[in-house]
C-alpha cells in the first residue's frame, strides 16, 4: 500500500479501499445529531434516561452536577440542557443564571427536573419546569417542543421519530 501524502486525510480500509466517503457521511450523521447536555448528581437518574433517549434519535451527554455541565459546555455546545435543580457545586438554578448571563450560551433551552419547587427568579432561567420523577414521554414531548422552537436542522432529524 503507498505512503499517502502529508496532509492527504484519505483512509484506506482492508483492501485499499477508500473509506473517506463513509467516514464523511458518518461525520454529518453525528454532527446532525440533537446533542442533549443531562446534568444530575444522581447516577441513577443519568443512566435510565440516557438509556431512554438515545434511541429517540438524541447524542446524549452527562455531567454530574452544574461545575461539570459548564465545563462540558464550553467544548461541546449542546442543543438543550435537561438539568436537576438540587446539585452539590453548582446546582441547576446557578446553572441556568451562567447559561443566561453568557451570549454564548443564553439561547440554549433548559428543561428544569425538580422533586422540590426551586426558587422562582424575577427573570425566567428556563424554559421548562418539571416535578421529579416525571414520566419520559413528558419529558421527550417537552424535549421535541422546544426544539421544534428553535428550528434547527438538527432539531428536524430528532423530531421525524
Amino acid at each position: 500500500m503507498a505512503t499517502p501524502a502529508p496532509g492527504d486525510r484519505t483512509m484506506q480500509g482492508p483492501g485499499n479501499i477508500n473509506c473517506g466517503a463513509h467516514v464523511s457521511v458518518w461525520l454529518k450523521m453525528v454532527t446532525d445529531l440533537v446533542t442533549l447536555l443531562l446534568v444530575d448528581d444522581d447516577p441513577n437518574i443519568l443512566r435510565p434516561l440516557r438509556l431512554l433517549l438515545e434511541p429517540e434519535g438524541y447524542r446524549v451527554l452527562k455531567a454530574p452536577d452544574g461545575q461539570a455541565a459548564l465545563a462540558a459546555i464550553a467544548t461541546e455546545r449542546p442543543t438543550l440542557i435537561v438539568t436537576d435543580w438540587m446539585m452539590p457545586r453548582t446546582d441547576g438554578v446557578g446553572l441556568c443564571r451562567r447559561l443566561k448571563d453568557d451570549a454564548a450560551t443564553a439561547d440554549i433551552p433548559v428543561v428544569m427536573l425538580s422533586a422540590a419547587s426551586p426558587p422562582y427568579p424575577t427573570e425566567p432561567l428556563w424554559d421548562v419546569l418539571l416535578p421529579k420523577p416525571t414520566l419520559i414521554a413528558r419529558l421527550i414531548r417537552e424535549i421535541r417542543t422546544l426544539l421544534k422552537g428553535r428550528g434547527s436542522s438538527a432539531s428536524a432529524h430528532a423530531l421525524k421519530r
